[in-house]
């Protein structure tokens, strides 16, 4: 006996918006996760086109990742909520045309460990990536052709509204994330955690750079120069994700050495040595000399190894220690091209990138150390705050669009 037609249409209303909700929600995290970690988007894109062999600006980059991240949340939260039916249906449509191809490359070839889809948030492997997004696009296929069918939670008139808000609301996120810290960390370096987790780094132990497409294995007594560009980093056992170890100029493992059990100490890390940091290299030797009157020491990692260590020394002039580590774990402690991270008794209180402080900060007459006050960007609050605004912006946006049914409730009836 065939189903009714009524039946057939709550069948149908049923599976537009799950539909909905699971291309929605899926890529509402993918964007949120993305906008959180706007250096984690960049650092991943840039692993893309190293593999390719493609050059781009750096601002050209960024500004694609956080153009990507916002897209992509506002995309997911409008089809979630069934507003803009058409538009928001085809700007998926158009993401999987791109993704679909890539991931099924992605897969095969396994140049990179994982897409990056869900940042750090969320790590899947390459071809389960591929399968989550045959999915997506089959129901994407599914919107397409019944979603204009069934009416959304916010009409016509306000869409624009919500538009907006899910626009801003990651771009919030990943100018905060980009310009101070990430405001939710998702790295094993978070607020009081141990600074440095040292790796079981021997004698075998060898780093993998890349030069013209050609990648080597060197020790460290044979680092290259900087013509050649750090990739990986591998002991007798590849170390985990939340170990960093550290070395002084002779080779040795200095971690567990150089970081104080008791009081507060400011590591300088900078993943990628170049040019761009000679600007405030003048402000660094302040800010040691300002630590140092107040017991508080600066410690710099650099990500490079031999004669590039040296040549960035010249440039920098340090007044403090300076040590190496592989760029890839001090892109997991802090972001930025050079950051900070303040620690109490060898745990993380605040991280911060360099050209988020006030050069004026330091310029004190007194014995009172500001560098204590500094509050963390990660520890929720912002997050928090953003989200709650969001959310009761949604919420305005849909009693907007119910005012008239709201308003008929308060009406007299005709008799």
């Amino acid at each position: 006996m065939s189903l009714s037609l009524q039946n057939r249409m709550r069948l149908r209303r049923a599976a537009v918006w799950v539909s909905r909700l699971v291309v929605g929600v899926t890529f509402a995290i993918a964007g949120w996760a993305k906008a959180i970690d706007p250096w984690g988007f960049v650092i991943k894109t840039g692993e893309y086109l190293a593999v390719w062999n493609w050059t781009l600006p750096a601002e050209l980059i960024v500004a694609a990742c956080v153009a990507v991240a916002s897209i992509e949340f506002c995309t997911g939260v409008l089809i979630a909520i069934g507003a803009m039916k058409r538009f928001s249906v085809w700007t998926a449509a158009a993401f999987m045309a791109l993704m679909l191809p890539l991931t099924l490359y992605i897969a095969i070839a396994d140049p990179v460990a994982d897409c990056g889809c869900f940042g750090d948030f969320i790590i899947v492997s390459n071809w389960f990536t591929f399968v989550k997004n045959i999915v997506l696009t089959a129901l994407i296929v599914y919107l397409a052709a019944y979603n204009r069918s069934v009416a959304g939670l916010v009409p016509a008139p306000v869409q624009w509204l919500a538009i907006s808000v899910s626009l801003l609301f990651p771009f919030f996120l990943a100018f905060v994330g980009y310009n101070t810290q990430p405001v939710v960390d998702f790295r094993p370096f978070k607020l009081g955690t141990q600074m440095f987790h040292p790796a079981d780094y021997g004698a075998d132990t060898y780093f993998t750079y890349e030069k013209n497409g050609e990648r080597r294995n060197f020790t460290l007594d044979n680092i290259p120069d900087s013509t050649w560009v750090f990739v990986d980093a591998e002991a007798g056992g590849q170390p985990e994700d939340a170990s960093c170890s550290v070395f002084d100029s002779d080779g040795e493992e200095v971690s567990e050495y150089i970081v104080n059990s008791e009081g507060e100490q400011l590591f300088l890390i900078v993943p990628d040595p170049n040019m761009q940091f000679l600007s405030r290299s003048h402000f660094v030797n302040s800010l040691a000399d300002y630590g140092r009157n107040r017991g508080v020491e600066l410690i710099a990692v650099v990500g490079s190894f031999g004669d590039t260590l040296d040549e960035w020394k010249d440039w920098v002039r340090p007044d403090f220690n300076v040590y190496s580590a592989d760029p890839v774990s001090l892109k997991m402690i802090s972001r930025g091209v050079a950051s900070l991270v303040m620690t109490r008794n060898g745990k993380i209180i605040w991280k911060r990138t360099l050209s988020s402080l006030d050069p004026g900060l330091i310029e004190y007459g007194d014995d009172s150390n500001v560098l204590s006050e500094i509050r963390p960007v990660d520890d929720g609050r912002i997050h928090a705050t953003a989200l709650c605004i969001y959310m009761a912006s949604m919420l305005i946006i849909y009693l907007l669009g119910q005012s008239p049914k709201i308003l008929r409730c308060f009406m007299p009836r005709k008799s």
